[in-house]
């Protein structure tokens, strides 16, 4: 009935549009992962920070958007240090979330992470990649168990960059990463968007992207009812960035 309450007290809120707009506390990722988003040290940016700025203007909060290295994120909004998490899912350190009352958004965005590879690569098996390319901080889920048999060395990167240089010069055999980050970062070097293509017969996955909080489950409900009713904005952001 509290939750209920709550809900109904915020809905209130936004229709009146009060003059002090409550302050919401965003935790987001430290890093560059244009097009989703970006953080430069000063400013968050790209899709998610365009999306998530869309909804607190429409609902009378102030945003603000804390950016945290990957790790000490988790741990933040786990313990309510931050009001919501974005991006996030389930999934993601699930040990660590268990019994604390996370909460999720419905899917904001869709990521599909795989190995990324020159054209005339296209169509080799597994056991046709001995050097994968990752950046530092991302696991490739989906090649583990060949990772930890020794069949494929990982070669870790500081960024992006770094990496599809490696791939687009052949030392290593692909590059594991977000397809709509690689497709940015082509763009920016100056390359054709397809110098690297996505093998889909390779171990990839895919995630979704939501808004998590463990402390205002009330403010994702919200969100969810915005999304909803704002799908015009979500497919006009996504042009906006490409993705």
């Amino acid at each position: 009935m509290k939750h209920l309450i709550a809900v109904a007290s915020l809905a209130v809120a936004c229709v009146a549009g009060t003059a002090t707009a409550e302050r919401l506390v965003v935790g987001v990722e430290n890093i560059e992962y244009l097009p989703h988003y970006n953080w430069d040290g000063t400013n968050y940016s790209g899709f998610g920070a365009d999306l998530l700025s869309a909804f607190a203007a429409d609902s009378g909060f102030e945003i603000e958007f804390k950016a945290l290295p990957i790790t000490r994120l988790m741990q933040a909004v786990v313990t309510g240090d931050v009001d919501l998490k974005y991006p996030d899912n389930a999934y993601w350190s699930a040990e660590l979330k268990d019994g604390r009352g996370m909460v999720y958004s419905e899917v904001v965005a869709e990521a599909v992470d795989g190995v990324m590879v020159l054209p005339d690569q296209v169509g080799r098996s597994v056991e046709d990649i001995d050097r994968l390319g990752t950046v530092l901080g991302f696991t490739p889920y989906s090649w583990l168990d060949r990772i930890n048999a020794g069949d494929v060395d990982l070669a870790e990167n500081a960024n992006f960059i770094g990496m599809i240089r490696q791939a687009l010069v052949g030392r290593i055999d692909g590059a594991y990463a977000n397809q709509d980050v690689v497709r940015r970062v082509l763009r920016e070097l100056g390359k054709d968007e397809d110098a690297l293509v996505f093998d889909d017969g390779l171990p990839h996955s895919v995630s979704n992207y939501h808004v998590s909080s463990s402390a205002r489950p009330e403010v994702v409900e919200a969100f969810n009812t915005w999304l909803a009713a704002n799908g015009d904005t979500v497919t006009a952001l996504r042009k906006k960035h490409a993705f």
